[in-house]
């Protein structure tokens, strides 16, 4: 369980509170639009890998319930309580990035969708 949580602090941004994430994001963001197109094709890549990352983080974590805890009863239940905390902290930055992901660079961009064709059946 150490080994895991200090994967997932080394993962964790250095963005501070979860309040400020928003702002550091669109800090972040127009900084490397600033820079051009290259810039914030690779800034969008590296949210994308950070989620990627996060995402493996968090099947590591449940592999390591499915393990289970061993000992004494309070030390049994200490552990759930820390990866309950580990799996909260993880769950948050992970949505957070996914979500922004998702608002800034859809999977299918709009230039894309505007090519899709419809068909009703009547």
């Amino acid at each position: 369980l150490e080994k895991v949580r200090q994967l997932i602090t080394d993962w964790q941004s250095e963005w501070g509170a979860e309040l400020t994430w928003p702002k550091k994001f669109h800090e972040q963001l127009k900084l490397a639009q600033g820079r051009g197109r290259l810039a914030s094709e690779a800034f969008f890549l590296q949210c994308e890998a950070h989620v990627e990352d996060g995402r493996q983080l968090l099947w590591l974590l449940r592999s390591v319930m499915r393990k289970g805890f061993r000992g004494i009863g309070y030390k049994v239940v200490d552990s759930y309580k820390q990866v309950f905390d580990l799996l909260t902290s993880l769950l948050t930055e992970l949505r957070f990035f996914e979500v922004k992901l998702d608002e800034y660079a859809p999977i299918s961009p709009l230039s894309r969708i505007s090519e899709a064709r419809y068909y009703f059946t009547v």
